[in-house]
């Protein structure tokens, strides 16, 4: 029986794995602020980056342009108009600083991961075709699952990876933009950082189609540890699509305790995504010891 395993960051924090964003937090909560400031999530919803990447998509491109350089007023411009292109000029400096210092700052991150530290705790066996959404090396390192059969479909530690949010964002113009025309350069520039920021998920998904059309005949599909959250949909609609009559499996985190019910979350997500009662079950991660015993 062909299988496919599609795993989240919850598969790597069940390896006591410190890939939760609340771990970059920790460690990039300061070094970031003079950028993080602009985000207006960070601030009011997201003030401890759990959903960092998609906090990302609200950027408060007027606070920062009005904000992150010296603006010159319209008298200091009407005295010296090379301060306008000084001000875009600073602008773009800005924008790119920022860019840079976050994205930097989450590679370094994704880098300092260790993986050699995480010992298998169930069995996955090496032929099956794997969708990993980390991009940490846990499969090829700790489990002996060879690069080949598996897709790090954001890119992996050491390579390019993909970030970002998928909130889909149209700018209008604002009465303030309209009455200050000698500033759409620099508005403009500004404004790019969201898109500088947007996972392109559906450019992703045709780029691997064919591989994921590919796998064969795939009878059962096993999902470890993802949160089946809005900006992966489409993958999951995808394969879906692909192999229909596939028996789904789902194991996520469960502390009842604590009122924490990821099983159920993602469990309701993945039927609102079409995969029907009948193939589809969900199970605390904690399950996979005993049913996939580690040799």
């Amino acid at each position: 029986m062909a299988t496919l395993v599609i795993l989240g960051n919850g598969f790597d924090i069940w390896h006591s794995l410190p890939t939760s964003y609340g771990n970059f937090f920790q460690q990039y909560n300061q070094p970031l602020q003079d950028y993080t400031q602009y985000f207006d999530d960070f601030y009011k919803y997201d003030t401890e980056w759990n959903n960092f990447e998609e906090s990302l998509g609200s950027f408060n491109q007027d606070n920062f342009h009005d904000n992150a350089a010296w603006q010159p007023s319209i008298d200091e411009l009407a005295e010296r108009p090379s301060n306008l292109y000084g001000f875009h000029d600073e602008i773009s400096n800005k924008k790119d600083e920022l860019v840079s210092e976050i994205s930097s700052a989450f590679n370094q991150w994704v880098r300092s991961i260790n993986v050699t530290t995480a010992t298998r705790r169930i069995s996955l066996p090496a032929s099956s075709r794997y969708i990993n959404f980390n991009y940490t090396p846990t499969l090829q390192d700790v489990y002996g699952v060879p690069d080949e059969n598996i897709l790090h479909i954001h890119g992996q530690v050491g390579r390019d990876i993909i970030f970002g949010h998928g909130r889909t964002t149209i700018t209008l113009e604002t009465d303030q933009e309209l009455n200050e025309p000698w500033f759409e350069e620099s508005k403009r520039d500004a404004a790019s950082v969201v898109g500088v920021f947007y996972k392109p998920v559906s450019e992703i998904l045709n780029r691997y189609k064919e591989r994921l059309a590919g796998y064969g005949n795939i009878e059962e599909i096993i999902i470890i540890g993802h949160s089946i959250n809005d900006i992966d949909i489409p993958y999951f609609k995808f394969i879906l699509d692909t192999y229909p009559k596939a028996q789904w499996s789902n194991y996520n985190y469960q502390n009842l305790d604590e009122e924490i019910d990821e099983v159920a979350e993602t469990h309701d997500r993945l039927l609102n995504i079409g995969i029907t009662d009948d193939k589809l079950t969900s199970t605390s991660a904690d399950a996979l010891s005993s049913i996939y015993p580690a040799p």
